[in-house]
């Protein structure tokens, strides 16, 4: 069946905020059913794909996988549920497989697709509308791209729809028990990522300057908030009694420069850049329709909150791809305005079709640039063809492929490099020595990747907290600093051997060395290594 006659097929629900029947919730259900393995299918076979062609853990997901090792309450760079979800990867799926390790992102990502569906029929949307939205976000390059990998990007959309739809559910009136719905996924969003703090303080501006303000009144609303506050507060607790410690590493990423920085323009640029050219007609006619069309004025809050969030993440010099959750609320209000605006036959047969189609075209083109499916040399082939290359984010990511992909390579042969300049000490040296490492990433992939030698140390981010491990400093293998730097710090110091990596950043092939006889004993100068940004 084409997809044209799938768009033309009757509706399964009604408009103007007249509710759908069961049947048309059955048929909902069933298409975003359906969109949702398919975009899981996709997800799996790219990281299939991705293993075959010799792409290796993401540096963040190594990091995670250690902080899994390491359960808490909180760490310094991130709230406790993405450790929760590494450790659970690693414990059922092993490291073997990509694919089997990435699994809770891909599904992640055929959820992401599903809730924006039920949001379309929430929204009083009809097919068509809600076959337009989930395009939308299964072709996003942003929203793929978050979804190649394990990390809190990938499960927060999950949290801003959980919240929104039974938010919309509770102000349509269909129960208090909507407002707990609403506490407890907002609250789980917080131990995913503290971004949805800003997210939820701008969904109550939003909502207080609408005509849903009505809905806040009761005590279920009061329920609601205890429970972000009560789910939130183990974590909350473990800032507390650390002395805010992400506050001081937020500052320093702020202070020296971390980050690359947007203007205004370019910032707005950006999130036509990493929605689609072509999707953001979507998306930009739902916030349209949200805030100046009067048959959506029970949603309008959703307009408002989107145009509340935006200039908050600007001035707050955020990531472009920080307001990636809210695009799917925004996507499903498209295809609802949509469906609305597009009233003759021949735009529904012809026009509406070529459409989609041409977004999951451009969506094919952004996978080949977002997701490891291309080798190194055919990414920089693609990249020059197309001139699509996504732009860094970190300030001294100069590989010459994109900064996702890039960090995905080279890490097996630099922890096989370390690994050989620990076992090539003798007997004696091997009893106390230890391996020092620049950053959390270097640090990572020697956990991850060679269990065989001592847990690598470090200073930087959560590393610092635990610290030594028992090494005192007479003998290690130091990778990552400079040799001037460590030979100031010890008596003895050695090249013995080099990493390598074509295609991944620059500043990790640097020479690996030996390190003899620290000066001050390395457990009482631990906190001078603290690294945090």
């Amino acid at each position: 069946m084409g997809l044209s006659r799938i768009l033309q097929e009757a509706p399964v629900e009604t408009v103007n905020g007249v509710r759908p029947t069961k049947e048309g919730l059955s048929q909902s259900v069933q298409m975003a059913s359906v969109f949702a393995l398919i975009t899981v299918a996709l997800h799996i076979a790219v990281n299939l794909r991705a293993q075959r062609v010799g792409y290796q853990l993401f540096r963040d997901e190594m990091y995670y996988i250690v902080c899994g090792r390491h359960l808490a309450w909180g760490y310094l760079d991130q709230p406790p549920i993405v450790a929760l979800a590494a450790r659970f990867s690693e414990v059922v799926f092993g490291l073997h497989s990509l694919a089997l390790f990435r699994i809770l992102p891909s599904v992640a990502g055929g959820l992401e697709v599903a809730g924006t569906g039920l949001l379309v029929r929430e929204m009083g949307g009809r097919r068509l509308a809600q076959i337009l939205a989930m395009i939308g976000v299964m072709a996003c390059p942003v929203v793929l791209a978050i979804d190649a990998i394990l990390s809190m990007n990938c499960f927060e959309p999950l949290f801003w729809i959980g919240t929104a739809y039974a938010v919309l559910r509770a102000v349509h009136g269909d129960g208090a028990r909507w407002w707990v719905v609403a506490g407890i996924v907002a609250g789980l969003g917080l131990e995913n990522k503290w971004n949805e703090a800003f997210f939820l303080f701008a969904m109550l501006a939003a909502l207080l300057l609408t005509p849903a303000r009505r809905a806040l009144g009761g005590r279920w609303f009061a329920v609601c908030i205890a429970l972000i506050v009560l789910i939130a507060l183990p974590n909350l607790l473990w800032e507390v009694h650390r002395g805010w410690p992400t506050l001081i590493w937020l500052h320093n990423v702020g202070a020296q420069g971390i980050n690359v920085r947007l203007g205004p323009g370019a910032f707005l640029w950006n999130q036509v850049f990493i929605t689609g050219p072509l999707s953001s007609l979507l998306w930009l006619g739902g916030l349209v329709w949200l805030l100046a069309d009067r048959a959506a004025n029970g949603l309008r809050w959703i307009g408002v909150l989107y145009i509340l969030y935006l200039p908050g993440m600007m001035a707050l010099h955020a990531n472009d791809y920080y307001l990636a959750p809210v695009y799917p609320l925004l996507f499903a209000a498209g295809g609802v305005a949509w469906d609305q605006w597009l009233k003759s036959g021949w735009a529904r047969r012809i026009a509406v079709p070529a459409y989609a189609s041409s977004i999951l075209a451009y969506g094919i083109l952004g996978i080949l640039i977002v997701q490891p499916v291309l080798t190194p040399p055919e990414y920089v082939r693609y990249i020059a063809h197309t001139s699509l290359k996504p732009r860094e984010f970190n300030a001294s990511a100069h590989a010459p492929q994109p900064e996702l992909t890039a960090d995905m390579t080279g890490w097996r042969d630099m922890a096989d490099k370390l690994a050989g300049a620990y076992w090539s000490l003798s007997p004696e040296d091997r009893s106390k020595a230890g391996i020092l490492v620049s950053n959390y990433g270097e640090a990572s992939a020697v956990n991850v990747y060679r269990p065989d030698v001592p847990i690598a140390i470090s200073g930087h981010q959560n590393y610092w907290y635990w610290g030594p491990r028992g090494h005192d400093g007479s003998v290690m293998v130091v990778f990552g600093e400079k040799r001037e730097v460590l030979e100031q710090q010890f008596a003895s110091v050695s090249e013995v051997a080099h990493t390598t990596n074509e295609w991944g950043q620059p500043y990790e092939v640097i020479p690996i060395y030996v390190c003899r006889n620290e000066k001050q004993n390395l457990r009482e100068a631990w906190p001078t290594f603290r690294k945090w940004f």
